[in-house]
């Protein structure tokens, strides 16, 4: 077992005791379980990417820019389980998933530097005249376990500002990629498993019933990469904003 998979399975069994370890409290109060669904837009910052392979090609192209086309099937959702011990805590415990998608824009010209089939390179070049194609279009997919704290603006369910509740939260776990890479002809597909990959949150919950309601949220991911490709890898380390919206079932 690698070191990925061996943090994922330990972040799924801190996801695992979190929530048995909030919902099973000794108090009176009853747990209050939290199911979510969102849908979004993701936008990963322009960064570097490195391309290495056999035969001394080793590659950075600086500066390198992504679409998400997040409405384009697949789309970007998402889908939260998060515990609280009671509807009147503030802390929570929860496992994440949610599915961006990351294009590399091969029609920009970006500086290239390194070294190509053994000969030096540092010259302005088109992406695609040696990455034909790039992209995590079946998601660049974060797993994770989170903690969250939530504050009360009112006395809930007793009137409009008992109904909001901001929230923040971090989270970290596992990442599954997709990758599809075409270089120099050779076409590769594959999911994979990375980690760490962490996010950060900020949002607002607004509850329309006893157990309905809907929130607004601001998302900030990151993972470094190291992506295995035939005779080689490529190295990225996305930053992705994410502005999600969706709706929860609280029983």
């Amino acid at each position: 077992m690698n070191t990925t998979s061996v943090f994922a399975a330990s972040g799924a069994g801190a996801v695992f005791f979190g929530l048995i370890a909030c919902c099973a409290t000794g108090s009176a109060a009853r747990p209050e379980i939290v199911v979510s669904a969102f849908g979004g837009v993701a936008l990963t910052e322009n960064n570097d990417l490195r391309l290495q392979q056999n035969g001394g090609t080793d590659l950075t192209f600086h500066n390198v820019s992504y679409k998400g086309k997040d409405f384009q099937s697949p789309p970007y959702y998402g889908a939260r389980l998060a515990c609280f011990s009671s509807e009147q805590s503030h802390w929570g415990f929860g496992a994440e998933f949610f599915h961006a998608k990351l294009y590399l824009n091969t029609e920009a010209t970006v500086r290239v530097s390194g070294t190509l089939a053994g000969k030096p390179v540092d010259a302005f070049e088109r992406v695609g005249d040696t990455i034909n194609s790039f992209n995590l279009s079946h998601g660049l997919n974060f797993l994770t376990a989170d903690v969250m704290y939530r504050a009360f603006l009112g006395e809930r369910g007793k009137d409009f500002l008992g109904r909001l509740q901001p929230y923040v939260g971090v989270g970290v776990g596992a990442v599954i990629p997709h990758v599809e890479s075409i270089i120099g002809g050779v076409g590769y597909e594959k999911y994979q498993w990375h980690g760490p990959g962490v996010q950060a949150f900020v949002g607002t919950n607004f509850d329309l019933t006893r157990h309905w309601s809907v929130f607004a949220e601001y998302k900030l991911s990151y993972v470094d990469l190291d992506l295995r490709i035939p005779n080689g890898s490529i190295q990225v380390a996305p930053l992705t904003h994410h502005l999600a919206a969706g709706i929860s079932l609280r029983f």
